[in-house]
């Protein structure tokens, strides 16, 4: 028996198809061969081959669970994961028992061998256009799940006759092949993904054009020991081969704390920049989100950049965002709930090169401020030296004129930050000169402790400088802008941090 499956350049059938690939490969009764657009199956023994594939897929069906223990009674128990859209049968002795009859060991021979007795028929699969003559099972979320019971909702149309047809349609029109690639992604050990209890999972899918690529940037993932997939809410290590995992705030540092761990751990070069996120509710009913990001090569080399390189921190996420805390003057302490919405904005913003909201995230807000340490702020001005001035081709030596136009903005903005809030708010250069001469205007009015600690010069060294770069290139005043707005962001926090009572929280 001679099979190819060909690359349906869909991210769940794709990694799917690669998974697949990865069971196939070290049974010893088929031959299997990847290539970038398609896996080519060659089996010698039929009867040796079911026999082997259904043992492997018990094996890989391990990946779906959890073990825990109940705090309270001792009992050893298992758990599905979170964010498997798998519906489940009563407990038997504490073991999970799958509704899916392939995922029910005494079944499993009996579903593989119906789906390798295929034979050529009229019915034609939706997903890979494959003739075939009876489905083993309809199309549902549990094997693809970007299908869903709401016409709405579904995310895939078709056309027949004329009209226009949503995917939920052609349920019966599944081929068993493309039941089973759909079916056993979900035991994929390669994926990451991170889970808020109550709230939603993760489920992050990279993409490739090629399924060589795809292959070999998964194999780095398993075989660099990054990922815990024993853990329940998330299988980022914080070291390799450790028990411990990393509980990232969202989807997006969850991202760049993966980036991190890859970089670091990870022998191959080739990484993915292209993902499909699927965001999975909690609840019985999975109308899941889905999201597409592409990382820039650019900031991937920023990443790498920074830990090879790096003087003041070797990680964006480890060494400076999640640094970073809100503190709550109403509280007196920080805020946790505020703190975790800024370090996934940072991580967020940074991964999609948008300095301008990154720059935003910084602000003080309605009772209160972001802080951090001495050395975070150090490791902060080095990502935006090496992620936004150097690209500016301008000496670093500039930026002091920018640090200390900051710092005076900041001390002009200790009771009242409306200044700090109209720079961030300049659209025009004119409105950016225009606040650069309110700037001007309100020094000779400042407290002479704070004249001490502000150099005035250095807003004519400012101006010459914007003037410098706007010749180059007329935008260009932008990138100053929302460096001035971090640094009176950072300054502003250092002052309040520095007037807070001794014995107070920081």
């Amino acid at each position: 028996m001679i099979l190819e499956f060909r690359i349906y350049k869909d991210p769940w059938m794709d990694n799917g198809l690669e998974n697949f690939f990865r069971i196939l490969r070290n049974l010893n009764s088929c031959n299997v061969e990847l290539t970038d657009t398609s896996i080519k199956l060659e089996v010698k023994n039929k009867e040796e081959f079911i026999k082997e594939l259904t043992k492997r897929i018990l094996e890989k069906r391990q990946n779906l669970l959890v073990i825990e223990k109940n705090e309270k009674t001792g009992e050893i128990r298992e758990i599905k994961k979170d964010h498997l859209i798998l519906q489940e049968e009563k407990k038997i002795c504490g073991k999970v028992a799958f509704k899916e009859d392939l995922y029910k060991p005494e079944k499993t021979a009996e579903i593989v061998s119906k789906i390798f007795n295929l034979k050529e028929g009229k019915v034609r699969c939706i997903l890979c256009g494959r003739a075939f003559d009876r489905t083993v099972k309809k199309l549902q979320q549990a094997n693809y799940p970007f299908v869903t019971k709401i016409a709405s909702l579904s995310g895939v149309r078709s056309y027949k006759d004329g009209r226009v047809l949503s995917l939920r349609e052609y349920y019966d029109n599944l081929c068993p092949f493309c039941y089973l690639i759909g079916i056993l992604e979900w035991t994929d050990d390669a994926l990451v993904y991170r889970t808020f209890p109550g709230d939603r999972s993760f489920l992050f899918l990279p993409y490739f054009a090629s399924l060589r690529e795809l292959n070999d940037f998964k194999k780095s993932c398993i075989y660099s020991g990054i990922l815990n997939n024993t853990a329940r809410y998330s299988n980022i290590r914080v070291y390799p081969n450790s028990n411990d995992v990393e509980n990232t705030p969202g989807e997006y540092s969850t991202l760049l704390c993966f980036y991190e761990k890859f970089i670091k751990n990870a022998t191959d070069d080739i990484i993915a920049n292209e993902w499909v996120v699927l965001q999975i509710p909690f609840g019985a009913v999975k109308n899941i989100k889905v999201d597409s990001i592409n990382v820039e090569k650019g900031i991937l080399g920023i990443i790498r950049y920074i830990y090879e390189n790096g003087e003041n921190c070797n990680f964006i996420y480890k060494e400076i965002f999640s640094k970073m805390y809100f503190y709550s003057e109403n509280k007196k302490n920080v805020d946790w709930e505020t703190t975790r919405e800024i370090q996934e904005g940072l991580s967020k913003f940074f991964l999609l090169d948008n300095f301008r909201a990154f720059t935003n995230c910084l602000l003080p807000r309605k009772g209160g401020y972001v802080f951090f340490s001495s050395e975070t702020r150090q490791a902060l001005e080095e990502l935006i030296s090496v992620w936004r001035w150097r690209k500016m081709g301008v000496p670093k030596e500039k930026l002091d004129a920018i640090k200390s136009v900051g710092n005076i903005i900041a001390k002009i903005s200790r009771n009242n930050a409306s200044l700090l809030y109209k720079m961030d708010k300049v659209r025009t250069v004119e409105e950016f000169w225009s606040v650069l001469r309110e700037i001007a205007r309100k020094i000779p009015g400042m407290d002479e402790k704070d004249l001490k600690m502000i150099k005035p010069t250095a807003l004519d060294e400012l101006i010459q400088l914007v003037k410098g770069i706007v010749e180059n290139n007329k935008d260009g005043w932008k990138e100053v802008r929302d460096l001035l707005v971090i640094y009176s962001s950072m300054y502003y926090a250092i002052d309040k941090m520095d007037k807070m009572p001794k014995g107070g929280e920081n």
